[in-house]
C-alpha cells in the first residue's frame, strides 16, 4: 500500500473507532424539557492543544455547530499546548513578568510569537459568535501548560520555578481572538452568572512561586456574591470527581488539594467544568454538578473502572470525542454533550437551585 493509501486507511479506522465507545449511565432519563430562550451560549471544551485526527473531527464539528446556533463565547479547559507549554528560552519570554498579585502580567511584557500557539487556535479560527465575528475563547491553564511533570519539559537553565512561571506569564499575555486569559485566574461576568476561572495547577503542588492558598482566596473572594441572583461556575482544568478509566484504580495525586480549593466557594458554586480526564463525563459530587469535556485532541479508548471519590454519584460517561455546550437563563442552566457527528449524547436541566437532572435530547 502507498504511502497516502495507509493515511487514509488510518483516517477511515480512526473515524470508525469514533462511532465505538464507550458508554455508562446510572439514572433514568426523564423527559425532554421545555426549550427556551437562553440568556447565555457557551461552547466548553478542553485538552486541545495537540494536532491530530481527533483535533481535526472536533473542530469540525464545533465549527459546524457555531454556523447551526451561534455562541456567545467558549471555555477551553487547559492543556491548550502539549506537551509542555510555550517556549520559556525563546527570545523576548525573559520580558513577561507577572504583578505583585501573581496573577496579572506587568506592563513591558514583549513575548515571542511562539509558533506553537497555532496548534491550538489554527483549528478554532472558523469558530463563529453571535455577532458574525470570531468566537471569544476564555482558556484555563493546564498542567501541560506549565510543563508541570519536569521530566522533558524541564529547562536547567532557567531552574524549575523560573521555567514553570515563565511559560504562565506566556500563556497569560498572550492576545488573539481565539486566545483571552486575562490573568491566571479570573472571572467572567456575562449577565446573572459568573465564571470562575481557576489554575488547578496547584493542586497538584505549589509551582512557579504560586500557593493553593492563594488560589483557595481568589475563590472564596470571586464565589463572594454568588447564590439565587447570580449563577456562577467554577472553572478549571483538574476536576473534583470523575470515573476513571483503564488499570487507573487510585485517586488522583491532587485529590486532597482539589477538595480545599472546591470547599472554598462554599457551596456558592453551580457546577465545575473541568478536562484532564480524555472523556465527556456528568458526576456529581456533595452537590456540585461536575462536568469534564476533555475529549477532543487526546481523546482516549477505555473502559470505565473507578468513581472518585467513591461517594461521587456517576450520571454519564462515555469515550467519545466531543464537546459541551451550556445554556443558560434566569430560571437555570441546561448542558448538553456532543459527538462529532453532532449527536447529542447526553443532556441535563437545572432549575435556579438543585442538581441537573438528565433529560432526553431533544
Amino acid at each position: 500500500m502507498s504511502v497516502v493509501g495507509r493515511v487514509w486507511a488510518a483516517a477511515l479506522a480512526t473515524s470508525l473507532l469514533a462511532c465505538i465507545h464507550d458508554v455508562y449511565r446510572s439514572e433514568p432519563i426523564g423527559p425532554p424539557g421545555s426549550r427556551r430562550p437562553e440568556t447565555l451560549r457557551v461552547l466548553v471544551f478542553g485538552d486541545f492543544g495537540y494536532q491530530s485526527i481527533p483535533q481535526r473531527l472536533t473542530a469540525g464539528a464545533m465549527r459546524r455547530a457555531t454556523r447551526a446556533r451561534p455562541f456567545d463565547l467558549a471555555l477551553e479547559l487547559g492543556d491548550n499546548l502539549y506537551y509542555c507549554g510555550p517556549d520559556p528560552t525563546r527570545p523576548g519570554a525573559e520580558t513577561c513578568r507577572f504583578e505583585d498579585d501573581g496573577a496579572t502580567v506587568a506592563p513591558g511584557a514583549k513575548p515571542p510569537d511562539d509558533p506553537l500557539f497555532r496548534v491550538n487556535e489554527a483549528p478554532l479560527a472558523g469558530l463563529r459568535g453571535r455577532d458574525g465575528g470570531a468566537l471569544p475563547i476564555y482558556l484555563a491553564l493546564g498542567n501541560h501548560d506549565v510543563g508541570l511533570g519536569g521530566g522533558r519539559c524541564a529547562r536547567p537553565v532557567l531552574g524549575e520555578v523560573e521555567t514553570m512561571r515563565r511559560r504562565a506569564c506566556l500563556a497569560v499575555a498572550r492576545r488573539t481572538p481565539t486566545w483571552i486569559m486575562p490573568a491566571r485566574h479570573y472571572v467572567i461576568d456575562r449577565g446573572p452568572v459568573r465564571f470562575v476561572v481557576l489554575d488547578t495547577n496547584v493542586t497538584v503542588r505549589d509551582y512557579g512561586g504560586f500557593t493553593l492558598e492563594g488560589e483557595i482566596a481568589f475563590v472564596r473572594e470571586a464565589t463572594a456574591t454568588c447564590g439565587a441572583e447570580r449563577h456562577c461556575f467554577l472553572v478549571g482544568h483538574h476536576p473534583p470527581a470523575v470515573l476513571l478509566g483503564g488499570a487507573r484504580r487510585k485517586p488522583p495525586p491532587y485529590a486532597a488539594r482539589i477538595e480545599q480549593l472546591v470547599s472554598a466557594a462554599g457551596g456558592r458554586a453551580r457546577a465545575f467544568f473541568g478536562g484532564h480526564e480524555h472523556t465527556l463525563q456528568h458526576v456529581s459530587l456533595d452537590g456540585l454538578d461536575v462536568f469534564i469535556s476533555g475529549s477532543t485532541a487526546m481523546g482516549a479508548f477505555r473502559g470505565f473502572k473507578t468513581r472518585w471519590p467513591a461517594r461521587a454519584q456517576v450520571r454519564f460517561a462515555s469515550s467519545a470525542w466531543g464537546y459541551a455546550v451550556l445554556e443558560v437563563d434566569g430560571r437555570g442552566y441546561r448542558i448538553e454533550f456532543v459527538d462529532t457527528s453532532g449527536v447529542a449524547l447526553h443532556c441535563c436541566e437545572a432549575g435556579t437551585t438543585g442538581p441537573c437532572r438528565s433529560v432526553a435530547c431533544d
